[in-house]
């Protein structure tokens, strides 16, 4: 089963296996927390508590292997995705219309000099020093 809004549908009809698969394999997708597929899930109250679970059961599996820190980063990511509120709905408004301005003459155009590159002085010797010795 693909990864993806449409099919996070159909997971809450899973059983605990088959959401387990789908769970690891979103958690190694690796996915932002703002991405599609944490909306949907975040839209199912239901669905929530189970990949919670799911989470919890990956994170015990992962103790002891050698990838243990990396998928409990992995899963760290996950279950902060999952506590992201969902975001407001995006209010659309309308921009007002606009009337047309007849076409006015443009602004003069201002040219900036660039300044003469000065000649460059050629090095001087620094000055020798003479140091006398103590007396």
């Amino acid at each position: 089963m693909a990864i993806g809004p449409s099919a996070v549908e159909r997971w809450l009809d899973l059983s605990t296996e088959e959401l387990r698969a789908q769970v690891k394999q979103l958690v190694n997708s690796r996915l932002p927390g703002d991405h599609a597929v944490w909306q949907a899930i975040r839209r199912h109250p239901a669905l929530v508590p189970r990949i919670r679970g799911v989470l919890s059961g990956l994170a015990a599996t992962a103790a002891g292997s050698k990838d243990e820190a990396m998928q409990k980063v992995w899963i760290s990511k996950a279950r902060a995705a999952l506590d992201q509120p969902a975001p407001a709905p995006v209010k659309t408004v309308r921009k007002p219309v606009v009337k047309e301005v007849p076409e006015q003459e443009p602004e003069p155009v201002i040219e900036l000099k660039q300044p003469e590159p000065q000649q460059k002085q050629p090095h001087k010797p620094a000055p020798t020093m003479l140091f006398q010795e103590p007396s």
